[in-house]
């Protein structure tokens, strides 16, 4: 028994003595037996383990291999409160907060730690004086001599703060605390001349360029911080403008600055993919074929399967003939009494192309708007051709559908034996679907509703207005 109890104990001793991460927690006043330890991984909080208590608040953190250098998190049970620490290079310290706030850290062993808390408490000693200064500055008057007074001495409390910032970066380059510190570095913009617009777009594209300027998007550290994600969603949300061949270049950039660290890489990727699938704005879906076709296609995304990968550029190549601006094509479908129609033998300056089913429900019930639309604007160049999607003997359904639902107004047509193969060309997997196209068969927008055919048509006709006009000047 003895013998055994050694043994038992020798094996602790040695994996305490091997352990490549232990990190001991003690949380005054903390009564739950449980802890959670998370991280961060983008705009996400993951799970890393569960602690159970050693003896009240004490808990330890330890395993044979290294963590992943970054911030983590404690959380605390039932309040679910956040205690964030660091994980670089020393794995083995200590973490012991002050009875009843547990915002209040001391640390042992992990000098990164230590510095992060020096800066915090050092914020927290002059912001309460910052904030006074500048409530007495809001209730005097430009001029008042004691008004300049106050400024001066908050301008020193404020250069203070950034002095101890540089100190940090200067003396401690390559700890997380001093990568935090510089990402929160404001960018130096010149002051450059011109007409008011013209200085709004220099300082705007200046800003744009430079907005990474302080943050290394190729170290893998920053993926597991909490403001990374932050900064790249400003940059793609705030600075770049809100159409698909924008966003595929600024999307480009940070895929190119990324890719150093592959897990980076693989979750902006994996992220940008998701948004873009899904994307209910209209054209976006030429985002997700460029994606497609440049990463996935080409082998960038190693982590998938062989079948999902295929799955996903055939997909995009699917919708890649129909994205907006492609030329459609020039299908041929049959009337009711087998006479050909193709669209190239419509005379219109706007062709309504319409795929619907007799039993389609989302189709009934916008249908009436359809139709409202058609009569309002067949007289202005627009034609509407409704292609009824049945195939084989189900085609025959369609006839009947068409004068219940008072559709006999517009060129009706289907295509019983698939020989236009038009639900593949124009990739349609749902019904209704619509697409409006120009005289040359260019596609110029889709997905649309049905109730929103006639402003999207007037804002069709106000554009090509303004590019009569500017053509004739």
């Amino acid at each position: 028994m003895k013998d055994k109890l050694f043994i038992i104990l020798l094996s602790a001793f040695c994996f305490q003595l091997f352990a490549q991460h232990d990190i001991k927690i003690d949380l005054e006043g903390y009564q739950n037996d449980t802890l959670i330890v998370g991280y961060y991984l983008g705009d996400k909080q993951l799970v890393h383990d569960t602690l159970f208590s050693q003896s009240e608040g004490k808990f330890r953190l330890q395993g044979d291999s290294t963590l992943t250098h970054g911030f983590y998190i404690l959380l605390t049970i039932p309040d679910n409160r956040f205690i964030q620490f660091i994980v670089d290079e020393d794995q083995k310290f200590e973490i012991k907060s002050i009875k009843d706030d547990l915002s209040v850290l001391k640390f042992k062993g992990s000098e990164d730690n230590e510095l992060f808390m020096e800066y915090i408490d050092f914020l927290s000693e002059k912001r309460p004086i910052a904030d006074t200064l500048r409530a007495q500055i809001s209730k005097l008057v430009e001029g008042d001599p004691e008004r300049t007074k106050l400024q001066k001495e908050l301008d020193l409390v404020d250069k203070q703060v950034k002095l101890k910032k540089e100190s940090i970066i200067k003396e401690h380059p390559k700890s997380l605390t001093a990568m935090i510190l510089k990402s929160s570095e404001n960018i130096d913009i010149p002051d450059f001349e011109g007409t008011e617009d013209e200085v709004k777009t220099k300082t705007y594209l200046y800003y744009k360029k430079h907005y990474f300027d302080h943050i290394d998007l190729s170290d893998p550290t920053t993926l597991r911080t909490p403001f990374i994600d932050q900064r790249v969603k400003y940059y793609m949300k705030n600075l770049t403008p809100n159409q698909p061949d924008s966003i595929i270049r600024s999307m480009e950039y940070i895929l190119d600055q990324v890719k150093p660290a592959e897990e980076t890489f693989r979750f902006y990727l994996s992220t940008f993919l998701n948004e873009y699938i899904q994307s209910k704005i209209v054209g976006m879906d030429k985002v997700y074929v460029y994606l497609a076709e440049n990463y996935y296609a080409k082998g960038m995304a190693p982590w998938l399967d062989e079948e999902t990968t295929n799955k996903i550029v055939a997909n995009a190549m699917d919708i890649k003939p129909v994205l907006i601006g492609e030329t459609g094509a020039n299908i041929t479908v049959y009337r009711e009494d087998g006479t050909p129609i193709s669209i190239d033998n419509i005379d219109y300056e706007y062709l309504v192309l319409l795929f619907w089913a007799p039993d389609c429900g989302h189709c009934k019930k916008v249908m009436p708007s359809i139709i409202e639309f058609y009569n309002n604007y067949k007289d202005k160049g627009v034609k509407l051709l409704a292609i009824c999607s049945k195939l084989g003997d189900k085609a025959d359904t369609c006839w009947p559908a068409i004068e219940e639902k008072g559709m006999s107004g517009f060129i009706n047509a289907a295509d019983k034996y698939n020989k236009s193969k038009s639900k593949v060309k124009y990739n349609v997997k749902t019904t209704p679907k619509i697409f409006i196209l120009d005289k040359n068969r260019e596609i110029l927008i889709k997905n649309i509703g049905g109730d929103q055919l006639a402003e999207v048509m007037e804002e069709m006709f106000k554009r090509a207005e303004r590019k009569k006009m500017t053509n004739e000047h």
